[in-house]
């Protein structure tokens, strides 16, 4: 009985820490300009895909695991245009560290980058590392 107890207590805290480590995520695009005439930290690749790189800082006092996020690209009017999803590669992000995240929009290619004006990344899971 005991131990039902607890799994059941713990269980109910696991979402509640993972919801406060994704917010204890910094993330920031490149101010470098990769790609002549488009905003620091976009690139078109090979492919004629948009890119979007930047990185991420582990804020909170543990090691997280991979952090996954969403990114979206807007038209100068809010228009969705195309999403992308991304994890880090590195397999841990110790406290204050940082690594880098490469967010690929797979459906923003061709007349479609020139129309992308605005953007935002959001960090949808930072779990700690076992």
């Amino acid at each position: 009985m005991f131990l039902t107890v607890v799994l059941v207590t713990l269980g109910g805290f696991a979402p509640t820490l993972a919801a406060d480590l994704k917010d204890k995520v910094k993330v920031e695009v490149e101010s470098v300009g990769l790609h002549p005439g488009m905003d620091p930290g976009m690139y078109v690749c090979a492919f004629g895909h948009l890119h979007i790189k930047g990185t991420v800082q582990n804020l909170a006092g543990v090691a997280l695991g991979q952090i996954k996020m969403v990114g979206k690209a807007f038209d100068a009017e809010g228009k969705l245009l195309g999403t992308a999803t991304s994890s880090t590669k590195q397999p841990t992000i110790g406290p204050g560290e940082k690594a880098e995240v490469n967010l690929e929009f797979l459906t923003v290619t061709g007349p479609l980058i020139q129309q992308v004006k605005n953007h935002e990344i959001t960090v949808v899971e930072a779990l700690p590392k076992p």
